[in-house]
């Protein structure tokens, strides 16, 4: 075995070309096919490993100079492989075929080879088949070299019923009926060298837009009828991109089409399947003039970075599972770059912050992770798609490049691609190829980032004639005899600092301390805001900084808003500089401040106790009712994204928390004209008049909503009202909800609507008893890769009774685990702790603080 890891494919052996024929039938439990397989071999061998998963083999045999010889079968299933053994053993050397004949069945997990249902407007059920091949996926619909070194061409012949679409990663070159079967053979063009996670098809009843062609790339949206006139957007968005990344690296779009298909049922967000994109309805298909601007931005973010891995990830590709941060982490920067390039007023690296946060929320609990580590079992790839490998790595990527400057950073890529196109990389190759470009350390540097969890805290003091930095790590669970878990101890930090008068100066920190002479005017740590790590400023420079917040640009003033905050959940710095910040915002405008401060006074509202809330109250009102006051409680022709947005968030708060009077009947008349048919709020008001109307909400709203998501106008309208859902406080309503989660509502909706009632602090202890007690339904029923998301508001049992349930949530995850998610699930209960401690630091003497 190679590496002696029993999953691994024994070395010596690898796949040139696939042919391989399946006959799909949506409406069918079962499938068939037949798969040949043009072989090298370094030397002779007799036997013969491949991946394969729940598929039975009814043939096998190898074709050599004409010759079959049949091959004996026996499975591993332990280790999903299957060994063939040859009687004399198959040359070295090209010439050898390996045929073999398989059947499996439509698979209802959302992975491998399953099964989509979705209801037409008439109230029709019909199925769709298609596939989710990343990480390990492949083997579950044929035998196969499951693993991304393994790189080969594919010809793909589909059988499916008569008039049925079929799509699969290249052109259609043909279809003819096979006689006396009811069905049609589907040929598609012979891919390059891809590696087979990349492999797709899809098969059912579909609507193809308008073709449009962008740099002779023919682009399409496919979706499933009843969907006409929600691809536009998309397609518009899909020809930038490819003549953006076309640009950027120099390198042409390596597909002969782009196909863009939205599924119904999608675990993830869209698989980057070379030439036949898939993903979730609501990644893709959109109304402009009534989508909220996060929701317009979701799909260009997801389409930008989906075409980005064309070139990162389809063309090179990662030799092993754990170089996908670098697919995953790189695809997410160039899918911000060209949102950005879009649109220039959406400010997408001002938004990227929010998303950075996320994952510096995980990486300060010692249950985090490096960004690479050993990858081994296909439970350990699949452990690799989290925040710490999009958004960590995304942001490590932006800091390296702004520190080596943007034009460096873009030849040292492009060098980087050319290189190994059409081949396999490792994550080295990258940093020397940027090292190449720059004359910088950049592996030395990287490494540091990449090898060890965690991120540091520079701390920064005066200094006569600058600033003195030190650097240890942060953690959000510090205590002593804590343990340190994943965090690492020190890192090579690219530092970029500036005065509020012009000054700047780039240094790379590689000791504990480090002084910088600038001044006298105050200092800005982490100038520009793109480094990965968070800064405290002693007490005399945050005064002087506080007191200049203008003079920050935005992503300076977000990580001194982001970053006090983080200091007081670790109990390093006092609540009362993160409320002094918070009053400071009430002249904000930017939505992403704006939402760490709603997050925070979120958080004060939970642990508050009878002495806590009023004041807690009155602080967010001081806040969010100028900000409301002067963006407008009506939105205005020629608003721009910032303002909608921030004006979202304003109500929002003020509606659930604060309880508004003029905004509750602002939002109860838009909901009754919803009702009526006739007006109802703009897109990006409408999350916020559902979730104002549902804290307040009777049996008769929680009906109108629900029928809404059983009727949508489009999938961001279902899924609004769906987690609308979720915020109803009687007890009655939630426990219904619930309990859709285990039949009507979508496999990979469930889970987040459950997520979204642990975080109700009306319903969530129903919420914990319904997954106490159908824990075991829920993990047979739902995807494994949405698991951990069910329960990441377990960290929020902080309340005055919900936090007495703590215990009893620490209780039961010791014997019952996650069959996949269990770091994440940890870093959910790590998570719990550390607000746990914030709550008996503060809970008692909140209102004095305030």
């Amino acid at each position: 075995m190679r590496d002696d890891n029993p999953f691994r494919l024994a070395p010596g052996i690898r796949p040139i070309a696939y042919r391989l024929r399946l006959r799909i039938d949506p409406d069918g439990e079962e499938f068939e096919g037949e798969v040949s397989i043009s072989i090298e071999a370094d030397e002779p061998c007799r036997s013969i490993e491949l991946n394969l998963v729940d598929l039975t083999i009814q043939r096998a045999a190898a074709k050599t100079r004409g010759e079959s010889t049949p091959l004996a079968v026996s499975y591993r299933p332990e280790n999903e492989i299957v060994l063939l053994e040859h009687p004399t053993g198959l040359p070295t050397g090209q010439g050898s075929t390996l045929e073999l004949s398989f059947t499996g069945r439509l698979r209802s997990d959302l992975s491998g080879l399953y099964r989509s249902v979705y209801t037409t407007k008439s109230g029709e059920r019909r199925n769709l088949a298609t596939t989710q091949f990343e990480s390990t996926g492949a083997r579950k619909a044929f035998p196969c070299f499951d693993e991304p070194e393994m790189k080969a061409t594919f010809q793909v012949t589909l059988e499916v019923p008569a008039g049925a679409s079929a799509v699969s990663n290249y052109p259609e070159v043909s279809r003819a009926p096979v006689t006396g079967t009811g069905f049609e053979a589907v040929s598609f063009g012979e891919t390059m060298r891809i590696s087979s996670y990349l492999l797709a098809f899809i098969v059912g009843d579909l609507v193809t837009s308008e073709t449009v062609s962008e740099r002779g790339v023919p682009i399409r949206v496919i979706h499933v009828p009843g969907k006409e006139g929600l691809d536009a957007f998309a397609l518009d968005v899909a020809s930038h991109a490819v003549r953006y990344f076309e640009d950027f690296f120099d390198i042409p779009f390596p597909a002969p089409k782009l196909d863009l298909i939205a599924i119904p049922d999608f675990a993830f967000g869209a698989m980057e399947n070379l030439g036949a994109v898939t993903f979730r309805e609501t990644a893709l298909l959109v109304d402009p003039e009534t989508a909220s601007q996060p929701e317009l931005e979701r799909v260009c973010d997801v389409v930008c970075h989906e075409i980005a891995h064309m070139w990162f990830g389809d063309l090179v590709t990662m030799k092993w599972w754990n170089g996908i941060w670098l697919n995953e982490a790189f695809a997410t920067f160039m899918e911000v770059n060209a949102s950005d390039a879009y649109r220039p007023d959406w400010r997408k690296w001002d938004s990227f912050g929010i998303a950075r946060l996320t994952a510096l929320g995980i990486d300060s609990l010692p249950s985090t992770r490096p960004i690479e580590f050993p990858v081994i079992s296909p439970r350990d790839a699949e452990g690799m798609f989290d925040p710490l490998t999009y958004e960590k790595g995304c942001g490590i990527l932006k800091m390296a490049e702004q520190f080596l400057g943007e034009e460096t950073f873009r030849k040292g890529v492009k060098a980087y691609l050319v290189a190994h196109s059409y081949g396999n990389s490792e994550t080295t190759d990258l940093f020397d190829a940027l090292s190449a470009a720059s004359g910088q350390p950049v592996s030395e540097m990287m490494q540091t980032w990449i090898n060890q969890g965690g991120h540091p805290l520079v701390t920064v003091d005066p200094l006569p004639d600058g600033v003195r930095l030190t650097q240890t790590p942060f953690r959000l669970l510090g205590q002593e005899g804590d343990p340190l878990g994943e965090i690492g101890r020190a890192w090579h930090i690219p530092l970029m600092a500036r005065t509020l008068d012009g000054q700047e100066q780039h240094a790379l920190m590689t000791q504990g301390e480090h002084a910088i002479k600038l001044g006298p005017a105050p200092v800005v740590v982490n100038a520009h805001g793109w480094g990965i790590y968070r800064t405290r400023y002693s007490q005399q420079l945050l005064v002087q900084i506080a007191e200049n917040l203008a003079a920050l640009e935005t992503m300076e003033r977000f990580n001194l808003f982001s970053d006090t905050w983080a200091m007081v959940i670790a109990g390093q710095s006092p609540l009362s500089a993160a409320i002094e910040l918070f009053r400071r915002a009430a002249d904000e405008r930017d939505p992403n401040i704006l939402q760490v401060v709603s997050t925070g006074l979120q958080v004060l509202d939970r642990v508050a106790g009878p002495s806590g809330i009023a004041p807690v109250r009155e602080l967010a009102q001081a806040v969010f009712r100028p900000v409301l006051d002067a963006l407008g409680i009506e939105p205005g022709e020629g608003d721009g994204a910032q303002k909608r947005v921030s004006r979202s968030i304003a109500f929002a708060i003020l509606g659930t928390l604060v309880r508004d009077g003029e905004v509750i009947e602002a939002a109860t008349e838009w909901f009754r004209e919803e009702i009526s048919g006739v007006g109802g709020p703009s897109g990006d008001l409408a999350q916020a008049v559902l979730a104002t109307v549902a804290k307040r909400g009777d049996e008769a709203d929680f009906a109108f909503i629900l029928d809404r998501f059983r009727h949508p106008k489009n999938p961001q309208d279902e899924r609004r009202h769906l987690f609308a859902l979720a915020g109803f406080e009687q007890p009655g309503l939630a426990g219904r909800l619930l309990a859709m989660c285990l039949g009507e509502i979508r496999t990979q909706d469930a889970p987040f609507v459950i997520d979204r009632v642990l975080a109700n602090p009306a319903a969530q202890e129903i919420a914990l008893d319904f997954v106490f007690e159908r824990y075991d339904e829920l993990l047979a029923r739902l995807p494994g890769n949405t698991l951990e998301y069910m329960l990441a508001s377990l960290s929020l049992f902080i309340g005055p009774e919900s936090h007495l349930r703590a215990p009893q949530i620490f209780d039961f995850f010791k014997s019952h685990k996650l069959p996949r998610g269990e770091r994440g699930l940890q870093q959910t209960l790590d998570r719990l702790t550390a607000n746990l401690r914030f709550r008996a630091n503060v809970a008692g003497s909140l209102g004095s603080y305030l």
